[in-house]
């Protein structure tokens, strides 16, 4: 997603858990916090934690403030990530995060919740190839210190690391900014492979990181979180256009039929009554089956090196014409044009 694209900060608003972050890092590079609150306009209701929030204006100040104090060579977000609770952003969020039963269970959990986090970027669980791919998609525009954020965020999910094995080979972060700093140390830090200048921001993770059990599992808390976060806020899969638009993605990247009389079979529907349902959310079943199949594509596109025709077939499409002419539709740009801006 390029700059243009991107939402203004002004607005939007973060959980004030975040600032810790700024004051802990204040704190351990022996700088007045005074400092930070007077950069960032920190009100004394969210130095007392009365008021819940920052806004996002706030939460890149603190960025940079804390890049302006960092130890030089050093990446910011290990320098954050060592001074920072591993359960930022805490709350019912990370509690449900870490009491989880296996590893596959807390990705689902921190897809389906993180926007309620971090309405930064929008989060997408990709299972492909016997990997699971967490893609991040930024949506509002943080300027100069986009890449820090990313960094951050996309390290985040490598938390589960404290809560379990995550034997070799170890996941993989790519990045789409270039490298700053030695590798090494991000590599050591995360315990995970770092890529940079790649196509899109993903957290991949194998199937044998997937079936590990967190040893901090505990099903009695995890239920009684889980259901409390549900009402609290609802997921982001909540409606019946979210729940076919899981079940395309999910068939597409097993090469299976996208058809809508399969996909209203597995949801207990008949076609007329899954259409009607999707009116009444002012959609469509081709609708959705457009926006999932170039969506896939767009992903195929930007991850891998597969020639057009094959993500054309893989997108469900029978034609490359007819695939490409949906793409553009779609996009504004032909799939070649889009994989070389990517």
């Amino acid at each position: 997603m390029t700059t243009a694209t991107l939402l203004p900060i002004d607005g939007s608003t973060f959980s004030i858990s975040l600032l810790d972050l700024g004051e802990n890092f204040f704190e351990h590079r022996k700088v007045d916090v005074k400092n930070l609150y007077d950069r960032c306009e920190i009100t004394a209701d969210q130095i007392s934690r009365s008021d819940s929030y920052i806004s996002g204006w706030q939460l890149r100040e603190m960025l940079r403030s804390c890049r302006d104090i960092a130890i030089p060579g050093q990446p910011l977000s290990v320098l954050l990530s060592e001074f920072a609770p591993i359960t930022v952003p805490g709350g019912m969020f990370g509690l449900a995060s870490f009491t989880a039963k296996t590893v596959d269970q807390a990705l689902k959990l921190m897809v389906d919740y993180s926007h309620t986090v971090m309405p930064a970027y929008h989060f997408e669980r990709i299972d492909s190839g016997g990997k699971c791919h967490i893609v991040m998609r930024p949506v509002i525009d943080f300027g100069d210190v986009q890449h820090y954020l990313d960094e951050v965020v996309a390290g985040y999910f490598l938390n589960l690391r404290y809560f379990c094995n995550l034997p070799l080979p170890a996941p993989r972060i790519h990045l789409t900014h270039c490298v700053e700093n030695d590798i090494s140390r991000y590599e050591y830090h995360f315990k995970a492979t770092f890529a940079f200048s790649k196509r899109i921001i993903e957290v991949i993770f194998d199937n044998h990181h997937l079936i590990q059990h967190l040893h901090t599992h505990n099903q009695s808390t995890f239920e009684q979180v889980y259901a409390s976060l549900k009402t609290a806020t609802p997921p982001s899969t909540t409606s019946l256009a979210s729940k076919v638009k899981n079940l395309l993605r999910q068939r597409l990247t097993k090469g299976l039929s996208i058809h809508i009389a399969l996909i209203a079979e597995q949801m207990h529907y008949s076609e007329r009554t899954l259409a009607r349902h999707l009116q009444s959310e002012n959609t469509s079943f081709l609708e959705l089956k457009k926006q999932v199949s170039i969506e896939h594509a767009k992903f195929l596109l930007a991850s891998t090196d597969d020639p057009i025709c094959k993500i054309s077939h893989a997108c469900g499409y029978n034609s490359d014409s007819n695939f490409s002419r949906a793409f553009k539709n779609f996009t504004g740009k032909t799939p070649k044009r889009f994989r070389q801006d990517q």
